[in-house]
């Protein structure tokens, strides 16, 4: 059975989603949550909104797909650059993934992280895959706690990381990081990130 859809100039189902989700997010970007509504999102794509309405009931399931394919594509992006070992290679890895993904997704991460869209209250299911990447972190942190001689937990010393990376990540991306060129904020960066792992340890 071929399943290629016909080449009849038009998006398939699967990439009127994606283009649903991409006008979606444009819209936040330049306009921001008050003008997201499934009309605009449904003009933007060039459909009716019976479109948003089919992929995704609504408003709130169209931000809740944003939220949670946000999350699995920055889940993907942490795994793929966590090498193999037990040193803090594991640590730095994902903490770059974590800034260049979120340098790179913007929007969908303030989706995720801050609340651009104020009415949003993630699903249970949504908070689930959210909390996975954590758990991604746990792990990681885990396997490096006795090299670098780590004080803690290792879910108590992830949680220190992540929310040090989260706030280098946002006072960048609010343009508040007080440097001036992108070298700068890369090495301040990595600084930050090693003085975080030696404050966890003994």
């Amino acid at each position: 059975m071929n399943d290629t859809a016909p080449d009849n100039g038009l998006p398939s189902a699967i990439d009127m989603r994606s283009v649903l989700l991409a006008c979606a997010l444009e819209i936040l970007r330049t306009k921001g949550a008050g003008a997201m509504t499934v009309r605009s999102v449904a003009n933007a794509a060039g459909c009716s909104t019976t479109g948003v309405y089919t992929w995704f009931g609504g408003k709130t399931g169209l931000v809740e797909a944003i939220f949670i394919d946000g999350f699995q594509h920055f889940g993907e992006a942490i795994r793929a650059a966590t090498p193999d070992g037990s040193d803090d290679k594991p640590l730095a890895g994902m903490a770059l993934a974590y800034r260049f993904w979120a340098l790179a997704h913007p929007t969908q991460y303030m989706v995720m992280f801050g609340g651009a869209v104020p009415d949003y209250v993630p699903s249970e299911h949504a908070h689930a895959i959210a909390t996975a990447t954590f758990d991604d972190l746990v792990a990681a942190t885990r396997s490096s706690m006795e090299v670098l001689d780590l004080d803690g937990t290792a879910r108590d010393v992830a949680h220190h990381l992540w929310a040090g990376i989260h706030g280098y990540v946002s006072l960048e991306l609010a343009n508040m990081d007080m440097t001036d060129s992108d070298d700068e904020r890369s090495e301040r960066f990595l600084l930050g990130m090693i003085r975080l792992m030696r404050g966890c340890r003994r």
